[in-house]
Parts: C-alpha cells; structure tokens; sequence
C-alpha cells in the first residue's frame, strides 16, 4: 500500500469560536421563541396575554446579544466564521420581524 513520506499535516490552526456558538444558539432559541409567539397569537385571532410582549422583548434582548456576540467573533483571528454567519443572519431576520410587529403594533394604536 502507498503511503505518504509525512501524513501528519496541519493546513489550518483556525478553531471555533465559542462566542459563535452562543450567538448561533441564542438567536435560534429567539428564533423559535417568536414562531411559537406568532402562531399563538394567530390561533388566539390576536387577543394574547402579556406574557407575548414580555417574550418578544426577551426575544428581542436575545437577538441583540447574538448580533453584539457574532460581531464580536469577526475581529478575532484564527477562527472559522460559519457559526457567526448563521448567527447574523439569524438575529437579523429576528431583529426585522420584531420591528415590523412593533411597528404595526404602533400604527395601529
């Protein structure tokens, strides 16, 4: 069989980053918190509790927080960016989605 004179080889020292992490896990969890707020509230024809807005709120909280860690994670060197990605991405479209619902909310009122 063939093998390689030297098959120890290293082409990276990048590592993930545990900022990334959280920042993808804490918009996910925003994430599903505010689907499962949106199809109560469409079930319940919109007359929702307090506990809703509280929850958006949190949400809200959590998806600056994933933003701030992810943006966080893109100044360090030797890391890969992936998890930093989908945790932008996410926290954006949740970050979207809360403006619009407040902003209906306020136009409404």
């Amino acid at each position: 069989m063939f093998k390689l004179p030297n098959a120890n080889y290293k082409f990276t020292d990048k590592k993930l980053s545990p900022l990334s992490v959280m920042s993808m896990v804490l918009s996910i969890i925003s994430f599903i918190a505010l689907a499962v707020m949106l199809i109560m509230s469409f079930k319940l024809a919109g007359e929702v509790s307090m506990r809703t807005g509280v929850t958006t709120f949190l949400c809200l909280i959590f998806s600056l927080t994933a933003l701030g860690l992810s943006i966080r994670t893109y100044f360090q060197k030797n890391v890969y960016h992936i998890f930093s990605h989908i945790g932008t991405a996410v926290s954006a479209v949740n970050l979207f989605y809360i403006m619009y619902v407040y902003g209906v909310g306020f136009m409404g009122a």
